[in-house]
């Protein structure tokens, strides 16, 4: 199994950003969320939201 490494200091601040988890919230291939909310966090945001 071959291992890519970026060498550069460029390609690894480059690599970085590309796979930077705030960056990829979307899937490339359909443009539909990688991960949703639950009814859990839903609920637990409300509960911490309202007084």
């Amino acid at each position: 199994m071959a291992v890519h490494l970026p060498l550069s200091y460029e390609a690894q601040l480059e690599a970085r950003v590309l796979m930077l988890s705030s960056n990829n919230i979307l899937l490339p291939s359909n443009g539909r969320p990688v991960a949703a909310p639950t009814q859990d966090m839903v609920i637990g945001s409300y509960y911490l939201t309202n007084p």
